[in-house]
């Protein structure tokens, strides 16, 4: 058996075919796991990888697949960063895992826990993991060792909620046989009594969300369930929910799989649901409702899901499925628990496996480095660019944002040093010779300053800031024709960008001193010193700023 990666949304449209093939022909597939939900989530996140089973044989078709994802998080006491691995779906579906053929399920374990262990990971999280009875098991004792250890981390609440179990309802071929077999004698009565009272009273009615009105009617639910739910999450993280939840439910409107039912009493919205609907595996997935908690009866929630589940059933559907959770009410809809596990795997010394990044967080690491770099926070900065060193040896960003750490530190010498490493090496020489440049400038080789601002000038003449510097170099060797050439060039450069007409301003004051130069004033003899040191001192002060980062 071999494992490839598929990381791109082209590489995964490539093998929908076959994912379709095994998604049907795994009886423990579940609608968070299609290739039609995968797509739209994947597309709105990055650094996702699936791993992707099967035989050696180039032409082998996949005969499972493991969809997962990275985030990296920042030690605050040691200063490291460190690599997490999270099932793909996290933060939006209700159930994760892997698909796989039946009869490949030993290989797939074996294969995917075998590719894991040999990552660069502190934790690992099968969160919402669902699968047939024994599959946790088998994980657990392929993935723990001498260098990782697990636990049960199942989330725990206020409301004594158990969210790795699952209520689901099988529907049986009659909506009479599913009130006969599923409900008590009570609810069926009541339910059927609701039902009877909705479709023959006009002043109440369920409509269902089309394009029209979709919009509306999420607003609606979203409404509701705020007034619900605002004050025990807090306002900004229920806005944040609402955001998300929303753009993922409209990604299944879009697609033909969501079904959003509104009930009405007038126009007064009692309560709405979100289902989801799953084709493939003929399943009704209960996501999120919100009602009128002031309205007592018809009570809202029993009449949505008894018409839900009359529909399904009407459809051909075979189970309606209540996801996770297993608040009582679920109960009364006669539903069977289904049981899904977190477990967290960890390394036992806090730190990633193998003692490195893992190669698909490098870039990352490195561009919060250079955020911290720019804000100041250099300590933090030399820690994170020395770990993307250590994980991608001649990395020659960190190597540049050390070597600027070295001139900021006033190790003018190392920085030089270092500096003239990095132009050899760096396929976009530019950032490095201006550096370079300031260098020569700070440690006095104006000559040298010159000519390294003049190559980076010849490569890219729009470069104001390189004439500029070249011309102070020169200035500063008290060349002082050239110097008045080039900063007289500069004043017949035109260009939008601030930065540029900033340096062709400070241009345009140099040359005004050098012209002064020519003619001094009566009695005064040592204007040409004084000019210089005057450049000197602004060059001195300019070169304190903190150097740019490409």
């Amino acid at each position: 058996m071999r494992i490839d990666i598929i990381d791109t949304i082209a590489g995964f449209e490539a093998v929908r075919e076959n994912w379709d093939q095994v998604f049907l022909e795994d009886p423990d597939a579940q609608h968070f796991l299609s290739w039609i939900w995968l797509k739209n989530y994947l597309s709105r996140r990055r650094r996702w990888f699936i791993l992707a089973l099967r035989e050696r044989d180039p032409e082998a078709p996949y005969v499972a697949f493991f969809p997962l994802r990275l985030i990296t998080h920042l030690n605050e006491k040691t200063g490291l960063f460190y690599d997490e691995i999270i099932m793909a779906g996290n933060f939006a579906a209700d159930y994760t895992g892997f698909i796989v053929r039946p009869d490949y399920e030993h290989h797939a374990i074996a294969g995917f826990a075998s590719f894991l262990k040999h990552q660069n990971w502190t934790d690992l999280k099968l969160e919402y993991f669902s699968g047939p009875a024994g599959r946790r098991e088998k994980m657990i004792e392929a993935l723990q060792g001498p260098d990782v250890m697990f636990r049960d981390s199942s989330p725990k609440n206020s409301e004594n909620i158990d969210n790795t179990i699952c209520p689901i309802v099988p529907l049986p071929a009659s909506f009479d046989d599913y009130l006969e077999q599923r409900m008590s004698s009570q609810t069926r009565q009541k339910l059927r009594r609701f039902l009877r009272k909705v479709e023959g009273d006009d002043v109440y009615r369920i409509t269902m969300a089309t394009a029209e009105t979709v919009d509306r009617d999420l607003d609606i639910l979203f409404n509701l369930w705020r007034i619900k739910w605002s004050a025990r999450k807090g306002t900004e993280r229920t806005e944040r929910l609402i955001i998300t939840t929303r753009e993922m439910l409209m990604d299944n409107f879009n697609c033909g799989n969501l079904e959003v039912p509104v009930f009405w009493h007038g126009d007064q919205p009692l309560g709405a649901l979100a289902n989801i609907v799953d084709r493939q595996k003929k399943a009704i997935l209960f996501y999120i409702t919100g009602r009128d908690e002031n309205w007592k009866t018809p009570s809202p929630g029993l009449i949505l899901h008894g018409y839900c589940i009359r529909r399904a059933i009407e459809h051909g559907f075979k189970t309606y499925d209540f996801l996770r959770g297993n608040e009582p009410y679920k109960y009364m809809f006669g539903a069977e628990e289904r049981r899904i596990s977190c477990t967290l795997f960890r390394t036992r010394n806090g730190q990633n496996l193998h003692g490195v990044l893992n190669p698909r967080s490098i870039r990352f690491v490195y561009e919060q480095a250079l955020d911290m770099y720019r804000n100041g926070a250099r300590s933090k900065a030399e820690i994170a660019f020395n770990q993307v060193l250590q994980s991608a040896p001649g990395h020659t960003g960190a190597e540049f944002g050390l070597a600027n750490l070295l001139f900021d530190r006033g190790k003018l010498t190392e920085a030089l040093a270092a500096y003239k490493v990095l132009v050899e090496q760096a396929p976009d020489p530019t950032p490095i010779q201006m550096r370079l440049g300031d260098t020569q400038l700070a440690l006095h080789q104006y000559d040298q300053a010159a000519e390294t601002f003049r190559r980076v000038g010849e490569i890219g003449p729009h470069l104001i800031q390189a004439h500029y510097k070249r011309g102070i170099a020169l200035a500063a060797s008290k060349r002082l024709a050239e110097a008045e050439a080039v900063f007289a060039a500069i004043q017949d450069v035109h260009s939008d960008d601030p930065t540029a007409l900033d340096y062709a301003a400070k241009a345009g004051v140099a040359l005004e001193r050098l012209r002064s130069i020519a003619e001094p004033a009566a009695g005064k003899t040592d204007v040409v010193p004084e000019t210089i040191a005057r450049w000197n001192r602004g060059r001195q002060l300019s070169e304190r700023r903190r150097p740019r980062l490409h």
